[in-house]
This record gives structure tokens, sequence and C-alpha cells, in this order.
């Protein structure tokens, strides 16, 4: 496995002999200011955790490396957290950064889109399975329009051109990233939050680690949240000076989109990496079961602790 890595350590006595690595989920976006907040502002530091972020190649990849214990902390969708637990993986949830679902359908008012209703008799584009088809289907049943009356189409990743072109009259998309791109292109998107219409709230982002360091590693766990959580709190009391600071370290990044991108995500990180919604995990569970999209429920015990939040 390869990926690329981003170090933010600091000449300080650590916690432990080395630094506390975490593998993001996909490649640096504005879903993870609070990270970098945390280290330009030296919040890490502060704690005495030395941190290091690296950046996958393959989007599946963080559950693996974090269940094989080659990475102390992984960031993953409570979705495929959920999945990941059901193949056997040994994870346990331990706090959040993005508290609420991004997820959902997006379409354009130039197809004559209005209502989700109006996707029926129409294509939806989709890049991963067997996830995506069925939250779409899922959405869809609840405006009443069933499997056959839509068709949904793989795009692999090219979902925004398939949109664009018109091969498909709707994609999968995120609300602070693909809606605003389409947005900036001057047309006239439509979102449907997929939490609107049938498929339950979710964390967009865990805090994910082997449930072997909530023992062996349990103060710096607790030294990473703490600051995390002052990068959260940071960024939503100052958001131009956090945006300023994570383009700093990527300027690449420092465009109209993803100035949008993180006004748009700022209201949804989670105020002290709180993931203590209970219902919020009964009722994903739920739904993934009732999908067939895992096999069996665990005890909510197995699935997340709160010991270690701030």
């Amino acid at each position: 496995m390869r990926w690329i890595s981003v170090v933010l350590a600091f000449g300080v006595v650590g916690l432990s002999a080395g630094p506390v690595q975490i593998i993001l989920d996909f490649y640096p976006n504005p879903n993870h200011v609070p990270l970098y907040v945390a280290q330009e502002l030296g919040f890490f530091a502060a704690e005495g955790v030395e941190v290091e972020i690296l950046v996958p190649s393959d989007p599946s990849a963080p559950a693996k490396l974090v269940a094989t214990k080659t990475v102390e902390i992984g960031l993953t969708p409570q979705m495929n957290f959920f999945i990941a637990r059901d193949e056997g993986l040994p994870l346990v949830a331990i706090g959040a950064l993005i508290d609420g679902a991004l997820g959902g359908l997006l379409s354009l008012r130039e197809y004559g889109v209005n209502e989700l209703q109006d996707l029926k008799g129409r294509r939806i584009g989709y890049s991963l399975e067997p996830l995506e088809p069925i939250l779409w289907r899922t959405m869809m049943a609840a405006v009443r329009v069933g499997p056959e009356e839509f068709e949904l189409i793989y795009t692999g990743m090219s979902t925004v051109p398939a949109l664009l072109t018109g091969a498909v009259d709707a994609i999968g998309a995120f609300r602070n990233y693909e809606l605003l791109a389409v947005e900036l292109l001057g047309y006239h998107p439509i979102f449907f939050p997929q939490e609107d219409y049938g498929v339950p709230n979710t964390y967009e982002l865990l805090f994910v680690t082997h449930p072997d360091y909530l023992r062996d590693k349990e103060k710096e766990l607790k030294a990473f949240l703490r600051a995390v959580a002052k990068g959260i709190e940071f960024a939503r009391a100052n958001p131009e000076e956090a945006f300023a600071i994570f383009v700093r370290v990527f300027p690449e990044l420092d465009d109209e989109l993803n100035r949008r991108s993180f006004a748009v995500t700022l209201p949804l990180y989670a105020v002290g990496v709180r993931h203590d919604d209970h219902e919020r995990w009964e009722r994903m569970q739920s739904f993934l079961l009732a999908t067939g999209m895992i096999q069996s429920a665990l005890p909510l015990s197995e699935l997340y602790t709160l010991a270690l939040l701030p």
C-alpha cells in the first residue's frame, strides 16, 4: 500500500516514542481544516502529542490500516465503519469530525427537475457500489418511485461530467463539493439531502482506532482528540483565519470552490468531536441491516466509546 504523508511534527517531548499517525479518508480538503488548524496553531504540541497525517491512495485503506495496527487513527464514514465491522475488522469509533450527512442526489433545474419525484423515468449516475444504489433507491422509495421506475447507471468517478453532458439526469453528490462546483460553472443545480428522504442521518466522518489502543495508547488518543476539538472550536469561531491557515498548507486549494466548500462544511464540524447520539447509531445500524449492507447487529457498546472524549 502506497500513500502520501504529510508530517505534522513538533519538537516537543511526546507521550509516546513516535508520532500518532492518522490516515485521512481522502485527499486533503475542507473537511479536514480543523486538523491543520490544530497543527499550525500548536494545539497538538500543547497537548504533548506529535501527529503525522497520512493521505491514502485508496479510500478503502483507512479502516484496513487501523485494523492491522499500521496506524493509530483513521477517518472513515459511519456507514463504511459499520460495513468494516460487519466484515470482522477490529475497530472502535472514538470521536467525530463531521457531525451530519453530506451526501444526496444532485440534478439540474435545466433538466426540468424541481422535486425528487421528477426523477421518475430518469437516469441516476453513481460511482460507488453497492452502497450508492441502496441509498438512491431508498430516497426514491420515500417519494413512492419504485426501483423499476428509474435507471441506475455506473459512471465511475466521472459523475459531474456525466450530469453536465446529459448522460444522466442526476448523480450521487456531496452538498459541500459537487453541488458547489456545478453552481460555479453557471448551472442551476438542485440538491436533495439523503437524510430528508428515508436515509438516517449519519456521522459523515468518524475517528476510529484499534480496540487495543484504548488501553495501550489512551493518553495519546485523548490528547489528539482534545487538540482536534480545539481546532474545531477555533475554526467555527474564526472561519476566515482557519481557511487561511489551511490554504497556507495547501496553496493549490486556495480557490472559490474550496472557499465555498469550507463555508458549507463549517457548521457541520462536530463540536467537542462528539459522536454520542445513541439513537443515530441505532437507526443507522438498523437501516444497514434492513437493506442487507450488513448481516448482523452488534451491541453499540462494541462499536463506539465515549471514554476518550474531551
